[in-house]
């Protein structure tokens, strides 16, 4: 009975791998090394030659991102997101001067050289609107389609400073969009320019609207996590009055590892060291509540990774039935490996210990176990949905999502709950992030922890 046992977890472990690399694989944010290239051609293409290699800084428009995909839904609209969108793009700055962003499908969205010793003949104020109008061809591929509207001259540090701004239409963008371009020369010399969409109102308000909704809906969720937390410390209080067995150091450790994992996390439900004080009164008195399921750590990242396939399969579903959801993830803060780890792992050892732990241990006396995990539910449904049309799609994603993780904790406990809710996390919150072997690693962490408890030897029970 051993052996079948543990074959079943070798090939728990197995599969849980293969189908986590398979959810990672080309999945990220593109065009990073183009995005150098094509910046570096464009500044030589303006008479300037950057020295040194750039540094990237990924950025983003998510609203923006958003009413694209709604306009155009499916492929579409997210080609138009990372190409003449501009919604997403990368930032290029050269170390000896030059400035470029470049969007992740390739297209320049703004220039910056410096401006030159010699920038050339200056020009006389009259003549300056047929002179940007004829150094538009020198910025862009595609002049014919912009039609200047403005110009301006100044004389600034010696020389004569040229501003034109430009409208192009819609474009490949849905119609009622605009497109803008600002160009500026010195002299005769081409320094900068830039582009800009303007949505149309009713696309954006779709999306802004949508997101100002779930920011009032989550305050109800964010209530009933804080008449937890009360709860959760009067229920510290009994235990020390009573004198019974806590676990401390067990506390005071995870309480320290959340805190700095939502420290370094870009969105957190409250300040981390708060975070950190109440997981580690939660966990300090998991010991005093004996109702709650024993922990099984090993089977954790193994529904995580199924959880995270019912998540991205769900997403494609409500697209595929007419619905709309965002497909561009949502733009991080900040680039890099740590923060993709803390944005995954910061949620599920703030919330898990809350609505999988203390939730049920204060309420299954009164409304049983399936009773309570139903009560964390909808609290954990509101706290993180996306904005999508229909708004009850994204709940029913989220309940599924809720209910697979007390399914979860009731077979692994608390704690094969977190692992699963981290594993998830990562798989799922993986494509906001670059394409690359160092944030796969990161996006796996808790599957290889996962293969490895699942793996190691056991003494026969």
């Amino acid at each position: 009975m051993f052996r079948v046992r543990y074959a079943l977890q070798v090939l728990l472990a197995a599969a849980s791998l293969v189908v986590a690399m398979a959810l990672v694989k080309g999945r990220g944010v593109p065009g990073e090394v183009q995005a150098g290239a094509l910046a570096r051609a464009a500044l030589v293409h303006l008479g300037y030659e950057p020295l040194g290699e750039p540094t990237a800084t990924f950025e983003g428009d998510q609203e923006l991102a958003w009413a694209l995909e709604r306009a155009r839904p499916g492929p579409a609209g997210v080609r138009l997101a990372r190409g003449q969108g501009g919604a997403v793009r990368w930032r290029l700055v050269f170390p000896g001067g030059g400035e470029a962003q470049v969007t992740v499908d390739g297209v320049i969205w703004s220039l910056r050289r410096p401006v030159p010793s010699a920038p050339g003949p200056a020009l006389f104020p009259s003549m300056a609107r047929s002179r940007v109008e004829t150094a538009v061809a020198e910025a862009i591929p595609d002049p014919s389609a912009w039609g200047l509207v403005r110009a301006q001259s100044w004389r600034e540090g010696g020389h004569i400073w040229q501003r034109g701004w430009y409208v192009g239409g819609a474009g490949e963008l849905p119609s009622g969009w605009r497109r803008e371009l600002e160009l500026e020369m010195v002299g005769s010399t081409v320094v900068s320019w830039r582009r800009t969409v303007h949505p149309l109102g009713t696309d954006l308000g779709v999306v802004t609207g949508r997101m100002a909704e779930l920011q009032l809906l989550r305050r109800p969720a964010l209530l009933g996590l804080g008449i937890l937390v009360i709860g959760v410390f009067v229920a510290a209080a009994e235990s020390v009055a009573y004198r019974e067995s806590t676990a401390i150091a067990r506390g005071v450790a995870y309480g320290l590892v959340t805190a700095t994992a939502g420290s370094f996390a870009s969105d957190t439900l409250v300040a981390a060291p708060i975070q950190g004080v109440v997981a580690a009164v939660v966990v300090a008195l998991l010991p005093v509540w004996t109702e709650l399921p024993r922990t099984r750590l090993r089977f954790g990242p193994a529904a995580g990774v199924a959880l995270a396939a019912v998540t991205l399969a769900g997403r494609a579903y409500i697209l595929g039935a007419g619905g709309w959801t965002p497909v561009t993830p949502p733009v991080p803060g900040d680039i890099g490996p740590i923060r993709l780890l803390a944005d995954s792992w910061a949620p599920a050892l703030v919330e898990e210990p809350l609505l999988r732990g203390a939730l049920p241990a204060l309420a299954v006396p009164v409304v049983g176990w399936w009773g309570a995990a139903l009560l964390a539910a909808p609290v954990g449904v509101l706290l993180h949905p996306l904005p999508t049309v229909p708004l009850a799609a994204s709940f029913a994603l989220e309940l599924v999502l809720q209910l697979g993780l007390a399914a979860v904790a009731r077979f692994a406990g608390v704690g094969g709950a977190v692992l699963a809710r981290g594993t998830c996390e990562a798989l799922v919150r993986r494509a906001s992030f670059p394409v690359g072997s160092d944030w796969d690693r990161v996006a796996l962490i808790g599957v290889i922890l996962g293969a490895v408890l699942l793996l190691w030897p056991r003494r026969r029970e």
